[in-house]
């Protein structure tokens, strides 16, 4: 166990040469990654899709996604490909929690407005990979999303096996987390303990304002999901435009590590072939390296909004406007250069990064 004596100085000393040792995806896409990934695209239009839930400031995590998107497209279409990034918004994610009778309930981004004040640094931030990489982008907000034509026959599909879903999507409970927040007040039972599920609906339980039904048709653009659920659902959106020829375009996502391995393999492989599709399927996910601290944990946004951690640190390492601040266009457009090389030399991209790595990159900034 670490001492946790925080009145001792502690230094980290390593000799600044970085090794980039092979095996798994580094061993087998050591060069020629992005001509492997857009051998796999049969579109001539590519949406490259990303998201982030935008109750703060873009962290460390998302400008190293975001870049690598930004990267990914530059370098995609020096072929026939011509990509657009596309920004999801969860803006469906918890601003505040309470609990009130023994149950959790929450009140979405998107109704305490948290989302709409935070989302002019996201957007300053595209702007900027725009200018680098001369890709351009587009957004969405969940609404817009859940308005999708195949929403209400996903939704169904998954309520009428949910028996097989839940358990998967919520191993500690076994509930679905679909749910849908009170029109009056915004509350929504954030496990979905209460509600009720039927073949054409749901049926929620708001504390104050008692009990509603939403239909899965003409109602969509009211629900919401936990981050598994939404996982899910976005994955069958995107096969199914990828299978549709009438689609003009096909998607391929950039997300971090941490949704990598055992995550996709049981959340979203395993139930989506649960409701017919097969893995093979599915989209395209290039997975962006974890920044780590010391102890080697990835840096983390709740932590830092919720516990004021990383105070050793220097700011610009926590998120966009500090880094915005400090290092300006010059460090931005380094970062951007450093991304870019891990698809030159992708063996560079099947690992992580720990703080110090940029601490040396920005040190003259």
């Amino acid at each position: 166990m670490v001492d946790k004596d925080y009145s001792l100085e502690r230094r980290l000393t390593y000799d600044g040469v970085v090794h980039h040792p092979l095996g798994g995806g580094s061993y087998v896409f050591q060069r020629n990654y992005v001509e492997y990934l857009a051998r796999n695209i049969s579109k001539q239009n590519l949406r490259i899709s990303i998201g982030a839930q935008p109750n703060s400031s873009p962290h460390f995590g998302t400008l190293v996604v975001f870049n690598l998107a930004y990267a990914l497209g530059k370098k995609i279409s020096r072929g026939t490909i011509k990509p657009e990034i596309f920004f999801e918004i969860i803006d469906t994610a918890p601003s505040e929690s309470v609990e009130i009778g023994g149950i959790d309930y929450q009140i979405s981004l998107r109704y305490s407005n948290v989302a709409n004040s935070c989302l002019g640094d996201y957007f300053e931030l595209l702007d900027l990979l725009n200018s680098f990489s001369g890709i351009s982008y587009t957004s969405r907000k969940q609404r817009d999303f859940n308005s999708e034509p195949e929403i209400p026959k996903i939704l169904k599909n998954i309520v009428q096996n949910r028996d097989l879903i839940a358990p998967i999507i919520d191993p500690q409970n076994g509930l679905l987390r679909m749910r849908v927040a009170c029109s009056d007040c915004g509350l929504t039972d954030k496990k979905g303990i209460n509600t009720k599920y039927y073949d054409d609906r749901i049926e929620s339980y708001c504390p104050e304002h008692k009990w509603f039904e939403t239909y899965f048709e003409g109602e969509s653009e009211k629900f919401e999901y936990n981050t598994p659920l939404r996982n899910l659902i976005r994955g069958i959106v995107y096969t199914r435009d990828n299978q549709n020829k009438e689609v003009p375009f096909e998607w391929l996502r950039v997300t971090g590590s941490d949704y990598a391995g055992y995550y996709q393999e049981q959340l979203l492989y395993k139930t989506a072939s649960l409701l017919g599709i097969s893995a093979h399927e599915l989209p395209t996910i290039v997975y962006a390296p974890l920044v780590v601290d010391w102890s080697g944990a990835k840096l983390s946004k709740s932590l830092y909004l919720k516990q004021n951690a990383y105070k050793n640190l220097p700011q610009y390492l926590v998120n966009y406007k500090k880094f915005r601040d400090e290092l300006g266009e010059k460090g931005a457009k380094k970062m951007f250069e450093e991304v870019s090389l891990w698809l030159e030399e992708p063996y560079r991209l099947f690992r992580d990064y720990s703080v110090y790595y940029f601490l040396e990159i920005f040190k003259n900034d």
